[in-house]
């Protein structure tokens, strides 16, 4: 069972560039393939956000620092403690 779903939902897109090996741009290109043909930016967009649910202790330092930076700051902050939008790539060729 893949660990991401496969359907692909419209979001507003920011641009990430990224270089990888060669070992993970194989793997990458071989999940794409076992997803029917998914974008790396889907599946790079996807994992990082499982990672960033996933993350017991990065949540506890975004929760720290989210709720500094509101008690600091006059600008109004989401209320979402988990980031949106974070990491998107630039579309590419599966």
């Amino acid at each position: 069972m893949a660990l991401i779903p496969k359907v692909e939902p419209k979001q507003e897109k920011k641009v990430v560039s990224a270089r990888l090996d060669e070992e993970a741009h194989t793997m990458l290109q071989s999940y794409a393939a076992f997803l029917g043909g998914a974008t790396h930016e889907y599946i790079i967009g996807e994992s990082l956000k499982r990672l960033f649910r996933r993350d017991k202790e990065f949540n506890q330092w975004l929760e720290k620092n989210h709720a500094h930076s509101t008690a600091t700051s006059d600008t109004p902050q989401s209320t979402s403690p988990t980031p949106k939008n974070t990491a998107r790539t630039a579309p590419t060729a599966a």
